[in-house]
């Protein structure tokens, strides 16, 4: 890896000017370089006027601005949607902007896990995210059963996840397989799986598959209409820079809208028509809106807003071309380090179809001394086992940053050699 390379590529880099926009750090000091954009991102710059606006909004109008003045609260759900659709591959019908993953999957969960005595499993991956898991133990939980009816899906000797084992599995169970919660990309080695394939074996057989997006929207192009899966949720303060705990959002294969559908509902999903009636009866909008439960957090709304803005205007697909660039620039980077799998193992999928921006450094041994020096200079991710996950994002990093990391990988290598 050379620095000329590095320095050639930012020059050519049509979107290197947006990185003034995202705030990290004190001016006054020297910053480490942030990697870390899978675990949360970074702060736009527009974020601290919205804040203020809507507080001056507040406190000039009150309630009334909700429906009137220049930016009415009404309208900010239709705005995300118009944008987010893009992200997602599916129409703004079967988008709604609510809550936070955890609960959202517990709600999608209340209208497409419907156990029987005899069909009542759920399949997940082994090394699924703890909070899926936990979801999914507690539902069990709630309808009677146990870990008896969870099914996983073991990771293979690379860490990389064999999705024709996944298929294997559906296929042997299907009798008793009720529900196929799965990652769009696996958090802990950043591979991207096959989605269309697995859903497919899914609608074969009658067996309802769901998405957990956290690490996938964001980061690549996703087209859940070619998916063909049941429902969706996900989370926005990683690659979507929303914000710690920002709002999430859930979507709703447009084939299971309709009234006769259990979910869990509130007023905030009942047609806007007659949504402030007071009816006694639920008049549920025809739309993923329906499962909507509450007036929405108006300023986090905003803040969600405003990232999606910066990608639009972007470009979604400069972006994610960029990511891609970053992604192999890292991966190569890497693999020319001599020696290097003495030490740590890289268990991100090589092919870029494979993966996002992250990639996955499994270390063989001393893995806390290494992310200790590490964290010296760069903000990564350290995931125990012996994981250290880095995220080149294409918004805020450059081509030099993934140099000077790869110099300082190489540089630990010499020394514990």
């Amino acid at each position: 890896m050379k620095k000329e390379d590095a320095l050639k590529m930012d020059d050519n880099d049509q979107l290197s000017h947006l990185k003034k926009e995202f705030l990290y750090g004190d001016d006054n000091d020297e910053k480490k370089i942030y990697f870390c954009g899978n675990s949360l991102g970074l702060q736009h710059k527009s974020l601290k006027n919205k804040i203020n606006e809507h507080l001056e909004q507040w406190k000039k109008f009150a309630v009334e601005n909700h429906f009137n003045g220049d930016y009415p609260w009404m309208d900010i759900q239709d705005k995300i949607k118009e944008k987010l659709k893009l992200f997602l591959g599916c129409s703004e019908n079967e988008i709604a902007i609510m809550n936070s993953l955890s609960v959202n999957l517990h709600l999608m969960m209340v209208s497409f896990y419907s156990p029987s005595k005899t069909k009542n499993k759920i399949l997940i991956e082994e090394n699924a995210f703890s909070s899926d898991r936990y979801v999914v133990n507690s539902q069990l939980k709630h309808h009677g059963f146990n870990e008896s009816s969870l099914l996983t899906v073991y990771p293979e000797e690379d860490h990389s996840i064999d999705e024709d084992k996944i298929i294997s599995k559906i296929i042997t169970n299907k009798e008793s397989l009720s529900l196929v919660l799965l990652p769009g990309i696996q958090y802990y080695n950043g591979q991207v799986l096959n989605i269309p394939k697995i859903s497919k074996v899914c609608k074969d057989n009658d067996i309802t598959i769901g998405l957990d997006l956290a690490h996938m929207v964001g980061n690549v192009k996703i087209d859940l209409k070619s998916y063909d899966v049941d429902f969706a949720t996900w989370c926005s303060y990683k690659y979507l820079n929303s914000g710690p705990g920002g709002v999430s959002g859930i979507y709703v294969n447009s084939r299971h809208i309709n009234n006769d559908i259990v979910r869990f509902e509130g007023w905030w999903g009942n047609k806007l028509s007659s949504r402030f009636e007071m009816l006694k009866k639920y008049d549920p909008e025809q739309s993923a809106e329906a499962w909507v439960l509450s007036n929405p957090p108006v300023v986090l709304l905003d803040i969600h807003l405003a990232s999606l803005e910066v990608f639009c205007n972007a470009g979604l697909d400069k972006i994610f071309h960029k990511s891609k660039l970053l992604s192999d620039f890292l991966y190569d980077g890497l693999n020319s380090i001599d020696n290097y799998s003495h030490f740590f193992d890289i268990i991100t999928p090589v092919g870029s179809a494979r993966r996002g921006s992250q990639i996955s450094l499994f270390f063989k041994k001393s893995s806390e001394i290494f992310f200790y020096e590490i964290s010296k200079k760069f903000v990564i991710d350290y995931r125990k086992p012996d994981v250290v996950r880095v995220a080149p994002v294409p918004l805020y990093n450059s081509f030099y940053e993934v140099y000077l990391f790869v110099k300082e990988i190489d540089r630990l290598v010499k020394s514990s050699s």
